[in-house]
């Protein structure tokens, strides 16, 4: 009965918790602030001291003002049964974890308040730097529960914003619904609203920035612990005679590790946990090079011996090189005696696996949050769209973004996938989809999809292909001697595994990542026998005629054209794309270039083909912009309709008057017509707005019949 309540319980969490991601992604389509849930701050947070002692308040947490007489406000003394309130609200840079003081009530004296704001130093990266096997705080204070009376009796009160979107969104039954601590209004209000000019294009640059910085300062947070403070036993499934068994994952050594023998599946690590002990983070040591030893697929469950209930399930980037941490557990609520990390499935069908460390980070130790730092001017350069807003508004919603992500996170295996565009939890997970670099899940998502739209596996005998790679080569230097490019190294592999039987469909190329090599390559007159070797070699050959990486030799194929940036001499980036040729209308051979293409995210292999950002969002199916986007096509026209924009009229008279008609040049060159008859049609000042529009719309669709095949 009780495992039923509790599954029910999460079942209204989860559901709960989508509710509130529902309104928030409108929130976002629209430009509105945010729910007050999900941007909940608690008023006062109540933190005790350790000990007798001083604490030191500051008049501001900047670094450059945490020094000097004036800036170091006041010392109090308290003692370990004086309560000190603080803000919830988040703020942490270089120096460590800050909070804004409420008041501190004396055990012995009266209430104390501050009628302007002063600032504790809760947490210092200094002291945990010199101490990293315990997180120590800057003033000797720790986090206390959060209890209230009422009738009588305690109630718990929830002060995590977590908890405060479960219990707002949750339908509860008999009014049990638990209080909510008091909220700082102005931190909430900071938090929903969104700066004057934000759009949803600003986020997703926040989240390619985010993505793309340590933001969670591993040097601090990433140092999880000693193993041994939390776990009573450790036990694995089996070991072999080179390595120590289970003392090679608490060594903190990352050269040593644990090597399991066996098949498939029946790898394990099991840990008996200390009582109390709450996981925050548990993470494992893997290494990229160990090869078919790399585990790929891990599912751990919790609870007693005999009643495990399924906790997570994670696949890792088969692609990892080197030692890399791998998160299998994050901000579990609840203790569970016995945590098994059970290793299902190894890269390459391994049948042995090797972990080089464990991990654990309890609710007992305190981690840093996002550093403010990070979002000063001199961090922006890269983000244009970025610059023109304060730190304090990128840092705020950062912090936002990370909420909801984390929010999504524990939702998002629920949701996913689902191949029904009238579902409606994919129709807005495609609104935020920029977002989902940030989402911890991401790799375990594309793992998802890319087995559930798997197909058959392919045949016994691949098939074997004989390339001419001689008369290829006479092909690229002289294409017009062949204009139906027959000597291509592409026409030979694509007439080549083109069916023979006409009631044999054509190969898709949906298998499974394991199968690496879907031909079989021998190169005519010369003496290569394929190993693997003649197949990646045909692929390199192939990307080579589709997008040559010289500039100054002509393309053998039909299919890609330079970019009109490649000829503009003004251009600081994208010179060396290629785009698809908007006149090219062998749409068949498209199909199979993007059946290649897929083939090569499933396996291991490479197709280098050098395309702009604007067409691989356009494969992608994501949201694209003329601004943003197709300035990596065509920067010149970008400027230039631009400069028309805002132009003075003699000033359009004397660039345009009698010179241009309604029309616009194609990448390739093609000039056509936006009206009827648009080529005989002169552009006049006062129509131009309808004209910009015209060549947007126009250019930005122009490679739609290549792309969306």
């Amino acid at each position: 009965m009780a495992a039923s309540e509790d599954y029910l319980q999460l079942t209204h969490v989860f559901l709960a918790r989508i509710r509130c991601l529902q309104e928030c992604i409108k929130c976002f389509k629209d430009g509105l602030h945010l729910p007050e849930a999900i941007c909940y701050v608690c008023d006062q947070c109540p933190i005790k001291a350790t000990k007798h002692g001083k604490i030191t308040l500051h008049a501001s947490p900047e670094p450059s003002k945490q020094t000097g007489g004036s800036d170091k406000a006041v010392e109090v003394l308290i003692g370990p049964e004086d309560v000190v309130y603080v803000s919830g609200e988040e703020y942490c840079n270089s120096v460590g974890q800050w909070a804004a003081i409420r008041r501190i009530v004396f055990l012995n004296g009266p209430t104390r308040t501050f009628e302007s704001t002063l600032w504790l130093l809760v947490y210092s990266v200094e002291c945990l730097a010199k101490d990293k096997s315990a997180f120590v705080t800057g003033n000797n204070v720790q986090a206390v529960s959060h209890k209230e009376r009422l009738f009588g009796r305690e109630q718990r009160t929830v002060c995590r914003w977590e908890d405060v979107v479960d219990t707002t969104y949750c339908l509860h039954l008999n009014d049990h619904r638990p209080a909510i601590s008091a909220v700082d209004k102005e931190a909430v209000d900071r938090l929903r609203e969104a700066p004057v000019g934000w759009s949803m294009n600003h986020d997703e640059e926040l989240a390619q920035f985010l993505c793309g910085e340590t933001f969670s300062q591993s040097d601090v947070a990433g140092n999880l612990g000693c193993i041994r403070d939390y776990v009573e036993s450790i036990a694995v499934s089996s070991y072999s005679e080179e390595d120590r068994g289970a003392e090679s994952l608490t060594d903190n050594d990352p050269d040593t590790f644990w090597e399991s023998d066996g098949s498939q599946g029946n790898h394990w690590i099991r840990m008996q946990m200390k009582s109390e002990t709450v996981i925050k983070m548990l993470s494992i040591l893997v290494d990229g090079y160990d090869d078919n030893y790399l585990p790929r697929r891990i599912v751990v469950t919790g609870g007693q011996t005999g009643n495990m209930k399924k906790l997570n399930e994670v696949t890792i980037d088969q692609d990892l090189h080197g030692v890399s941490n791998v998160v299998l557990l994050e901000n579990l609520q609840k203790h569970y005696p016995v945590i098994e990390i059970k290793i299902n499935e190894c890269k390459d069908e391994g049948i042995d696996t090797r972990v080089h460390a464990v991990k654990i980070q309890s609710s007992k130790e305190r981690d840093f949050g996002l550093n403010r730092d990070l979002f000063t001017a001199e961090h922006m350069t890269r983000f244009p769209m970025l610059e023109c807003y304060s730190t304090d508004q990128r840092y705020r919603r950062a912090l936002l973004l990370q909420r909801f992500t984390q929010l999504l996170d524990t939702v998002l295996p629920y949701i996913v996938p689902s191949w029904e565009f009238s579902v409606n939890s994919y129709s807005w997970l495609e609104v935020i989809r920029q977002l989902l670099p940030m989402s911890k899940k991401r790799t375990s998502l594309i793992d998802v999809f890319l087995r559930q739209s798997e197909t058959s596996e392919p045949p016994l005998m691949l098939p074997k292909l004989y390339v001419n790679r001689r008369t290829a080569v006479d092909h690229r230097l002289n294409p017009t001697l062949d204009p139906q490019y027959k000597n291509s190294v592409f026409s030979q592999i694509y007439e080549g595994l083109k069916p023979r039987d006409p009631s044999e469909k054509p190969m898709d190329f949906r298998w499974p990542g394991r199968y690496s090599q879907w031909w079989e390559c021998k190169f005519l007159d010369e003496g290569i026998i394929d190993q693997g070797g003649g197949f990646r070699d045909s692929l390199s050959d192939l990307a080579e005629e589709l997008c040559p990486s010289a500039q100054d030799v002509p393309v053998p194929l039909p299919f890609f054209i330079r970019s009109p940036n490649q000829s503009n001499l003004d251009a600081n980036v994208n010179r060396d794309m290629y785009v698809p040729n908007p006149s090219c209308t062998e749409l068949n051979k498209y199909e199979w270039i993007g059946k290649v293409m897929g083939a090569c995210l499933r396996g291991k292999e490479n197709l280098v083909l050098s395309l702009p950002p604007f067409i691989w969002k356009k494969l992608a199916g994501e949201h694209v912009t003329w601004t943003r986007d197709f300035i990596t096509v065509d920067e010149a026209e970008v400027k230039q309709l631009e400069n028309m924009d805002v132009m003075e009229r003699d000033v359009f008279d004397a660039y345009y008057a009698g010179e241009r008609t309604w029309t616009t040049v194609l990448s390739d060159g093609t000039t056509v017509p936006l009206k009827h008859d648009g080529a005989e049609m002169p552009l006049l000042y006062d129509d131009r707005l309808a004209y910009i529009t015209a060549v947007q719309e126009t250019r930005m669709s122009e490679f739609d019949q290549q792309v969306g095949t």
